[in-house]
């Protein structure tokens, strides 16, 4: 059986559709299979398929970190690994390099990278349940004005806030959302969850780290029909109203992330925010 790839990519990022194209024919010269998205399909790039095939050995997306997020249930429902190739500006998790198409395939045909077991949060919303891998935000949405937001602990209440609401992020989302609201950076084998209110009144108030298997309960507090909004990894957006609960926990499933061997944190996040912090408009 061949091996087989399946592809996610940004439809608004050229330079991810090219890396796309590049990936898929060094993986084609190595008798490889590889499906996509139809859209990215009829850009040339593999075969067209609507859902993760049965024996794909892995999912590549891209583009920046909201392309990998996109196809995170896909790798979820495949039970397959997830590579991030880096189409975009900063990317903190696409590892791979758009110009490097024959490194790439090399290295995911010959299995020279290691798996980084990535926790999942649970959210359960009005009887539906959503999972995220970076982070759950509550948020004032489309309303302009300030609103109050109270964070409960495995029952206990360990904050209220008001301001634009709250984010929960896991240790690999920690230089997302939360680190952009001011959280603490979080190395992704530190077992933890981070709460840190968004633009929050109380000036005092400072992010708090909580075990990973705590259960959070995450309440808005409505004055009128205000349109607030929760967003599961940026990816999927839910509009609120008034007394929002969300109840949150570690999830059972995990998502499984390609690393090349080289990979260190630290050494990443240095390069990927200087890139970040440069002054001239990225490409």
């Amino acid at each position: 059986m061949k091996p087989a790839f399946f592809f996610y990519a940004n439809p608004y990022q050229p330079r991810g559709i090219i890396a796309a194209q590049a990936l898929a024919a060094s993986l084609s010269r190595r008798a490889c299979d590889v499906y996509t998205e139809p859209w990215l399909a009829r850009q040339g790039v593999g075969r067209a398929a609507d859902h993760v095939p049965d024996g794909v050995q892995a999912l590549v997306a891209f583009g920046g970190d909201g392309t990998l997020l996109r196809a995170v249930s896909g790798a979820i429902a495949g039970g397959v690994p997830l590579f991030g190739v880096n189409a975009g500006t900063v990317g903190f998790l696409m590892d791979g390099s758009a110009d490097q198409p024959e490194e790439t395939a090399d290295m995911l045909l010959q299995g020279r990278y290691r798996l980084a077991h990535c926790p999942l949060l649970a959210a359960q919303y009005e009887g539906k349940r959503y999972l995220a891998l970076n982070d759950l935000s509550l948020t004032r949405g489309e309303h302009p004005g300030v609103i109050e937001t109270t964070v409960i602990a495995d029952g206990e209440r360990v904050l209220g806030a008001h301001g634009d609401g709250i984010v929960i992020a896991t240790p690999l989302g920690s230089t997302a959302y939360a680190l952009s609201s001011g959280g603490p950076i979080v190395r992704p084998d530190v077992q933890c969850l981070t709460v840190t209110a968004i633009a929050a009144r109380e000036l005092l108030l400072r992010p708090v780290l909580l075990p990973l298997n705590t259960r959070v309960t995450l309440i808005a507090h409505g004055r009128d029909r205000r349109r607030l909004q929760l967003a599961i990894d940026g990816q999927t957006l839910l509009p609120v109203t008034e007394e929002a609960q969300v109840d949150i926990a570690l999830a059972e499933e995990e998502m499984l992330l390609i690393r090349p061997l080289d990979h260190q944190f630290f050494s990443t996040l240095r390069r990927k925010q200087k890139i970040w912090n440069q002054d001239e408009e990225q490409e």
